[in-house]
């Protein structure tokens, strides 16, 4: 295991962080310059690390192991989380490290849980970092689950390998370098023609750059206490609706939209699944309002479902209204679609509407087996058939996120939290949603009056969850250490 590549990785991506930080300084200086002080000494400082960590750690190397990756990955996200956590700490006096840590976590992990109160007062450059974090941590993940993963052979990704690099229609992309650019060209282009239609409805060039930001990456942090009610715009509501799903969808799909090959989007398994499970359950959830509240203004409560539904699900975790007062029905149906999460190679978390399709499959053949032993039944997934390999990665992802919730509840109970507040806590650190249930983090909550040891916590699950699991807990497997 070479250190020096992981320390000379993160030192590089440390400095460049260090950089970003001058970005909020500016900004905060135009408006009422109370946070410049506090951006430039954690520039300095991450900069200063960033390029000695760099520099005393250079060394030629041509190529990196799969152990030495999946220990940068993990390091390079730990420690850039925490110097990103230290212009909260600086900005605010009665700013404790724990929850400026909590803070920059859940940006860089696009969780969109905040301890933060009073963001309508806060300082421009304190709220356009948490928006920052959550648009570099959205590329960032993209990156990682388009290009990392399926190499990897991380929960299932290696079924995504040859699709990211495959032949489309006759046409190669050659390189992995161009899947890269045009991946950011598309984040970026969506990124500014969200600032520009919030900005046409209404917003103020500032919360429409922040919300663009947070709302592409489906990371959800808003400028406001209220969220997305603040604005008490429908064309708004809608606008975010519509980027939250573009967000949430496959961003190499968006290339075959580009080449003319369309077929292949409209065609995508997991985007079908993903847009069927939204309409679906929008209707069904607006007419269990149009009932429970006897209302008959249709398109409020229309939109109303759908932004809860699109932002839970899509993990970017906006708030229109208060969905845990709609009754327990509506409850139970956003409690499991916290688990569901977007596509796989999108900007969303959750478990990913993959896997459950080849679960789904994986169960249907089991069940054909038993009725014919002798039968040999294969899964199939866009057309093509599905390697055992692959449904074991499914399983092998499904059982990890099911262990570490348990195991996280019981964390979390343990310290004194309640049932709810520990399980929907828990539930939404590891699908990187954002807000839980109950009084406490609800809708209408935040975190802020968690003790430390809980924002630790689920500062851990977070970045478990949002590294896919396998990619984390396979470094406190002992055999990885050894020396081939």
């Amino acid at each position: 295991m070479r250190f020096g590549i992981v320390a000379f990785i993160s030192g590089l991506v440390l400095a460049a962080f260090g950089l970003a930080m001058l970005l909020p300084a500016v900004v905060d200086f135009f408006y009422e310059g109370r946070s410049v002080k506090a951006f430039l000494q954690a520039a300095g400082f991450t900069l200063f690390f960033g390029s000695l960590l760099a520099a005393s750690s250079y060394n030629r190397w041509q190529n990196i192991s799969i152990k030495e990756t999946f220990l940068t990955t993990s390091s390079v996200w730990l420690v850039v989380v925490c110097f990103a956590a230290l212009p909260f700490y600086l900005a605010f006096e009665e700013m404790n490290y724990a929850t400026a840590f909590f803070e920059a976590m859940s940006g860089l992990t696009s969780t969109g849980s905040t301890a933060f109160t009073g963001l309508d007062a806060m300082p421009k450059g304190v709220l356009l970092w948490r928006a920052m974090l959550q648009w570099v941590g959205g590329i960032g993940i993209v990156m990682i689950a388009i290009v990392l993963l399926p190499m990897l052979r991380v929960g299932g990704m290696q079924m995504f390998l040859t699709e990211s690099s495959s032949k489309i229609e006759g046409k190669t992309i050659p390189r992995l370098t161009q899947i890269i650019e045009f991946i950011l060209l598309i984040y970026i282009s969506f990124s500014a023609l969200c600032v520009v239609v919030l900005y046409a409805a209404g917003m103020d060039i500032f919360d429409a750059v922040a919300h663009a930001m947070t709302c592409v990456s489906t990371g959800g942090f808003s400028t406001h206490d209220a969220s997305i009610a603040y604005f008490n715009s429908p064309l708004i509501d809608w606008i975010l609706i519509a980027f939250m799903i573009i967000g949430a969808l496959p961003f190499i799909a968006y290339y075959y939209i580009v080449t003319g090959t369309v077929r292949r989007f409209t065609g995508d398994t997991q985007i079908k699944t993903f847009l069927f499970l939204i309409i679906i359950v929008a209707l069904v959830l607006s007419l269990w309002l149009i009932v429970e509240e006897g209302s008959m203004d249709v398109e409020p409560t229309i939109r109303k479902a759908a932004f809860s539904v699109v932002s839970i699900v899509t993990t970017t975790g906006y708030v229109l209204d208060d969905y845990a007062a709609w009754g327990v029905f509506a409850l139970m149906i956003f409690f499991f679609l916290t688990f569901v999460g977007g596509c796989s190679g999108s900007s969303s978390g959750g478990c990913k509407i993959f896997r459950f399709n080849i679960l789904a499959g994986n169960v249907a053949r089991y069940l054909k087996n038993m009725i014919y032993p002798h039968g040999v039944f294969t899964i199939r997934y866009n057309g093509s058939s599905v390697s055992d390999d692959v449904v074991r990665g499914v399983v092998v992802f499904m059982t990890i996120f099911v262990l570490a919730l348990v195991l996280l509840t019981l964390a979390l109970a343990f310290i004194g939290l309640d049932f709810m507040t520990a399980l929907t806590g828990a539930l939404a650190s590891l699908t990187n949603v954002g807000p839980g249930f109950g009084s406490v983090i609800g809708p209408e909550g935040s975190f802020a009056t968690l003790p430390d040891s809980a924002k630790w916590l689920l500062s851990a699950g977070m970045m478990l969850g949002r590294l896919e699991f396998t990619t984390v807990t396979v470094l406190f497997v002992p055999f990885i250490w050894r020396e081939n």
